[in-house]
């Protein structure tokens, strides 16, 4: 093993090579050929790099033998599953070993009477699919890219698709997941695990903190019936009322898609759309269940678009349904396929805050005609998460400039709208750049604490997600410490520490997004009443000892209630033990996989990492 003096770019020398070699003994492969090494590593999108080895273990001792023997030598890995990531966030390099995963790609199991399954990480989203249908099942994350996702893919990314609002994001599908740990250690992390939710940290880590070598997800029965239901609006912001006038009304639609004006006249140039070329927005609706529950839903989203659009299509088969998805569905493979240069945007703000991201990301177009042709706004409207998809000339020498100054614009908006910088493609290297506008110093150093507990030397996907260290971060050892210790399972119980703590008993119910704001030392009786006022309900706030504060509920949560919260729970403004520094993570946005999902370690820690101050949580109106 060399060094070059120049960069610090480790050479792998051939007695690392073979050791590496000696490693994959089974069906593994090494590869050493550049044009493969070059070819696998690059995404969809064509980004990436040439590692200097690339190996294509076939099972977890495979893995463990490869991780062990970089970390003898400080050799960076950069897993790879599907490559269909937007966010640049597979980036091999001279020094570093590209670790391929897609020959781990068995299912190893369907339990169909207990509705799981044990799958390997290379197993394709939709092979697993066709694998679950005639079984009536499926897993429900359903991402754009599941022909080319893993499994494995959607838990480091926290995948999300169309059908999250009504279904929830990867995080919610995952039961257990067994990870290869730095050291070449293998650890199982649980759903119902008693303690801080690891495995919560785990999922969305981008590849940083482990190498998922199997897991058990969690199905669900495919919806007998599904209808879909298109309205077209003269006005972004009729077209929100739409939506929140839907979820308002106790239907929680599978799907709620939303395209814009510009989008449509955009894309209309390379394939025909189908959609109403004078509309503002459209938002597609489907309302899936059983037969009975499909009839009483779908007229009460039929009644709410009519009172508002200028057009409303409905869809009950098939054939009519794969017509009307189509345009917005349809809108991906346009992208790659139109010849126009292309850049993929992801943001998320409160579901009510979509007509003014879209009016912003329309201002954002019309400053830099000069080198970008359009913005086509597209997302998930249930949930607040767009994706802004900028074309432009390739041979225009000012797109490139002009595709920056857009994009910085559009996240701003976002930040300014009480938003996030992603809601579903994750931070990778092409949002690392704003994590420190996300996030303050204190929020960044604990991020940076899970991530030396996990990964001390920093070998896994190195340059992903956080940013470069900096003077402003503040000292959160007692807090890094107490990351490994729950990691190694030593963290020890002080019953002294406090779990809540700031005095605040105020409780806000948000209807148009559907989330519950509550300080951390209100009671569940009085959060109870509150929200029965309001004739709405919270799966998180138990009905038995009442007398209990929120945050006592959620720091010694365990069994069914931390099952619970864990589901509902979408931000946490807390204090982090040094120093009683304060900070937040995750807010009232659907969708946010900006950095580790930090507010997961504060379920059932017992105030090891601090307080909890202030809570956010899902709701739902009472039907």
């Amino acid at each position: 093993m060399t060094t070059h003096a120049s960069g610090n770019v480790t050479i792998l020398d051939s007695a690392t090579i073979e050791q590496f070699t000696t490693a994959v003994t089974g069906q593994g492969e090494v590869i050493t050929d550049g044009t493969v090494r070059t070819e696998r590593g690059h995404d969809f999108w064509g980004f990436g790099g040439t590692a200097d080895l690339l190996l294509r273990p076939r099972d977890r001792d495979e893995i463990a033998a490869i991780v062990r023997i970089a970390a003898q030598h400080n050799v960076p890995i950069v897993p790879r599953g599907g490559a269909s990531n937007c966010s640049a966030g597979m980036m091999p390099a001279a020094g570093r070993v590209l670790l391929d995963l897609s020959g781990l790609n068995h299912i190893l199991e369907v339990d169909v009477a207990n509705r799981r399954a044990r799958v390997e990480p290379g197993v394709i989203n939709s092979d697993l699919q066709e694998r679950l249908a005639p079984h009536g099942l499926c897993f429900s994350p359903d991402p754009v890219s599941a022909h080319l996702a893993t499994v494995a893919g959607n838990i480091i990314e926290n995948a999300g698709g169309p059908h999250a609002l009504k279904y929830g994001v990867t995080y919610n599908h995952i039961l257990s997941v067994e990870v290869v740990l730095s050291d070449g250690s293998t650890l199982t992390l649980s759903a119902d695990d008693d303690g801080p939710d690891l495995l919560g940290v785990l999922i969305g880590s981008e590849g940083t903190l482990g190498i998922v070598t199997e897991a058990t997800i969690a199905l669900r029965p495919i919806a007998e019936v599904t209808h879909s239901l298109m309205g077209a609006f003269g006005s972004a912001r009729e077209g929100a009322d739409a939506v929140a006038a839907v979820i308002a009304s106790g239907v929680v639609p599978a799907a709620v898609e939303w395209l814009d004006r510009d989008g449509i006249a955009g894309l209309e140039q390379f394939y025909d759309t189908g959609y109403p070329l004078d509309a503002d927005a459209i938002v597609l609706i489907d309302v899936d269940g059983t037969a009975a529950e499909v009839a009483r839903d779908q007229p009460i989203v039929d009644k709410v678009l009519r009172e508002r659009a200028t057009e409303v299509r409905v869809a009950e088969d098939e054939k009519s349904r794969t017509a009307l998805w189509y345009g917005r569905l349809h809108a991906p493979d346009s992208v790659v396929q139109s010849g126009k240069g292309f850049f993929i945007g992801d943001v998320t703000v409160p579901r009510q805050r979509i007509p003014d991201m879209q009016e912003a990301i329309q201002s954002a177009a019309a400053r830099h005609t000069d080198g970008l042709l359009f913005i086509a706004v597209t997302g998930h409207a249930g949930d607040g998460d767009l994706h802004p998809t900028t074309f432009f000339d390739k041979d225009n020498p000012k797109a490139a400039s002009a595709l920056e100054a857009a994009n910085n614009e559009i996240i701003d908006a976002a930040l300014g709208l009480g938003g996030t910088i992603t809601g579903e493609h994750g931070v990778g290297t092409e949002k690392r750049q704003f994590m420190t506008k996300r996030f303050t110093p204190v929020e960044i150093a604990a991020q940076r604490a899970i991530k030396t507990a996990f990964d001390r030397a920093g070998l896994f996907n190195p340059g992903i997600m956080l940013p470069d260290p900096a003077p402003e971060e503040p000292d959160v050892s007692t807090f890094g410490a107490a990351v490994r210790n729950a990691l190694t399972g030593n963290l020890s119980q002080d019953p002294a520490a406090v779990v809540a703590a700031g005095g605040n008993t105020d409780i806000t119910v948000d209807l148009g997004n559907l989330s519950l704001v509550v300080g951390a030392e209100a009671t569940l009786e009085q959060i109870n009443r509150y929200l029965d006022e309001r004739n709405v309900t919270c799966a998180a706030i138990p009905s038995s000892d009442e007398e209990r504060t929120i945050g006592e509920l959620v720091a010694t949560a365990t069994g069914d209630e931390r099952i619970h919260v864990r589901h509902a729970l979408l931000g946490t403004d807390v204090t982090i033990i040094d120093k009683q520094a304060t900070a937040r993570f995750g807010g009232e946005n659907m969708k946010d996989v900006a950095g580790y999902d930090t507010k997961r370690l504060y379920i059932g820690a017992r105030g090891a990492f601090g307080a909890l101050t202030n809570l956010v949580f899902k709701i739902a109106v009472r039907t």
